[in-house]
């Protein structure tokens, strides 16, 4: 372990977000210039850079227009409505509430709390169609969004699926200093440096987790500005209602690695292979040969496989006439 890199510098920078620039009215899009930019050679070293911690406010909402889950689209008697749920924190007792409360919203809500589902009863006179492929709150209620409904007067609907209240699953860290080293299913390329888990309940304040695994970026060039955004699962920024938070990352220059092939020392009878001295640099494993006839190694019977002794063509051939002299007087002295 003599070999390991250390870096050749290493800088901290702790960020609070009251004293950041910030991009509309969320504070969740900042703008952090560095009073001392961290500069590199970028024909000999580069940045790794990690977060080190983060102190992040569960005050966002399970259900708002921030994240686009709170509409429901209907028609009745042929003319297109949409109803909007307050933008708040629910639990299941207070959705069903605000929905059977609102009279300009044509049904009453109940749940099920064995199936975790919701029923929807029509109380108009006429056929409801629900425009679940056109809302985005289909999957807070557990309904499908593959097909609309039409609901008969005084007729229920139950959601296909369990309701989903846990609407923001993790919060993700995202900055320009991000490399190509980083991909997400969502978007392949991704400026997500850090996710971390939403493992709070609202009111508390999510750390990150120690154990959570941390992306590792490398950049090649200087660093002097930070464009942070925190986002949820589905990139909308998020809406931490002005309370403010506190991230720390840590910027560790390393000199470039290049990488080193083994070279072959040439012994008799085998070959040693040198280890690279970089740590960080893999050995490159020679290619496998195909097998083919030509890679069988057929030895004579008559000929003493001594490799692990050195023993050369001439020296094998001056013991075996020693052995062929010492045979021959045993036998005229017989």
């Amino acid at each position: 372990m003599d070999n390991i890199l250390q870096p050749l510098r290493q800088f901290i920078l702790h960020i609070r977000s009251k004293d950041a620039d910030r991009e509309g009215l969320l504070n969740s899009h900042l703008f952090v210039d560095l009073a001392e930019p961290i500069t590199i050679n970028a024909l000999t070293e580069e940045i790794h850079q990690i977060i080190l911690s983060a102190e992040l406010p569960y005050s966002f909402y399970n259900i708002s227009s921030d994240i686009k889950n709170n509409e429901i689209k209907y028609s009745d008697s042929g003319v297109d409505y949409t109803f909007t749920l307050p933008t708040k924190d629910y639990d299941i007792n207070e959705l069903v509430r605000v929905i059977t409360a609102d009279t300009n919203f044509p049904f009453t809500a109940t749940y099920d709390k064995f199936t975790m589902k919701i029923t929807l009863t029509s109380t108009s006179a006429n056929t409801v169609t629900l425009k679940w492929t056109q809302s985005n709150s289909f999957k807070v209620l557990g309904f499908s969004n593959a097909t609309d409904i039409d609901v008969v007067s005084a007729g229920t609907t139950i959601s296909d699926n369990i309701i989903d209240l846990a609407t923001i699953h993790s919060l993700m860290i995202k900055s320009n200093t991000a490399s190509n080293m980083v991909f997400s299913t969502r978007a392949g390329f991704s400026q997500t440096i850090q996710k971390v888990s939403v493992d709070q309940n609202s009111g508390s304040i999510i750390y990150l987790n120690q154990n959570d695994s941390r992306q590792h970026t490398v950049l090649n060039s200087n660093v002097d500005m930070l464009d942070l955004r925190i986002t949820d699962q589905n990139d909308n920024l998020v809406n931490f209602n002005n309370i403010n938070y506190e991230i720390s990352v840590g910027f560790f220059i390393y000199p470039l690695n290049k990488v080193s092939v083994p070279r072959e020392i040439q012994g008799r009878g085998r070959r040693v292979l040198q280890p690279p001295t970089n740590a960080l640099a893999p050995p490159v494993q020679n290619p496998l040969r195909p097998f083919t006839p030509q890679n069988i190694i057929r030895n004579d019977i008559n000929t003493v496989n001594d490799i692990d002794n050195h023993e050369t063509d001439i020296e094998h051939k001056g013991k075996r006439l020693i052995i062929d002299e010492v045979i021959d007087r045993i036998s005229k002295n017989k």
